[in-house]
């Protein structure tokens, strides 16, 4: 199995096909294994590149950095993988991890894109105070009702089930919301970062219609507020269109990615 020795852990990915480098960053509930309705499909024209963050896994954070590290590590790997420019494919906690490597190093970054998730980012005032009344509202849903679609379980039980079997794989999910003690502190990513960013960097905010946790308005307005930043809604969705509707998610990303990437 492919292990890079990364910031003193043993650091899990997976790297399939050739071409222009594409890394994927999951969210919670997710790991290496939540991409497997992404990489068949854009392994046919892209070196894609997934991994399990430290905690999540097959990544144990055994030196305790925590969520603090996810960018360091991600520039280890890239840098042992021998990648020197990237496009930067996030869903929810991975907002944090390419959010903040593009913040920093803004010349490595083709492109990013932000799916369902403004984590990490210091928002405006208004949407910040909107951002914290909606997590206290949704904090004691389950996790199936905090994820996916209302209508998911219904139509498609077993896919529900999926998620959840896929999540069990991660050791922290109990203590999730928590730098574990030890961890290194995450630098902040100010707004002003990300408009400046933005201006080398091309943007895609994605987001699932019925997604509760970071709701489509938000997600808009935030957009809005990066230049030249796109946005784009997934119906028939919510926290996680890459897995729910991967067909209709799998085609906005590669649109985006054909329109901005430089073409050989």
């Amino acid at each position: 199995m492919p292990f890079a020795s990364v910031n003193g852990i043993d650091f899990y990915y997976e790297s399939h096909g050739e071409g222009p480098p594409v890394a994927f960053a999951h969210g919670v509930g997710g790991n290496h294994v939540a991409w497997y309705q992404q990489v068949p499909f854009f392994s046919r024209n892209y070196r894609v590149i997934t991994m399990d963050q430290r905690g999540f896994g097959q990544s144990p954070d055994v030196n305790g950095y925590g969520r603090g590290s996810f960018v360091d590590d991600l520039r280890e790997l890239l840098d042992q993988l021998g990648v020197g420019k990237v496009s930067l494919v996030a869903q929810s906690m991975g907002g944090s991890t390419c959010m903040g490597f593009t913040v920093r190093y803004p010349e490595r970054v083709s492109a990013l894109v932000m799916g369902d998730t403004l984590t990490g980012v210091q928002l405006p005032d208004d949407l910040r105070e909107k951002q914290r009344a909606n997590g206290e509202a949704t904090r004691d849903l389950s996790q199936l009702e905090r994820v996916v679609s209302k209508t998911l379980p219904l139509r498609d039980p077993a896919k529900a089930e999926l998620y959840l079997q896929i999540a069990s794989f991660n050791k922290n999910n109990e203590n999730r919301f928590n730098q574990p003690s030890g961890s290194v502190t995450a630098e902040p990513i100010t707004m002003d970062g990300v408009v400046a960013a933005a201006a080398k960097v091309p943007m895609l905010f994605l987001v699932g219609e019925d997604d509760i946790l970071s709701r489509a308005e938000f997600t808009r307005a935030a957009a809005q507020i990066v230049p030249n930043a796109r946005f784009a809604m997934i119906p028939n969705s919510g926290h996680s269109p890459y897995f729910e509707q991967p067909d209709v998610y799998n085609y906005e990303v590669a649109r985006f990615l054909e329109q901005v990437l430089p073409r050989e």
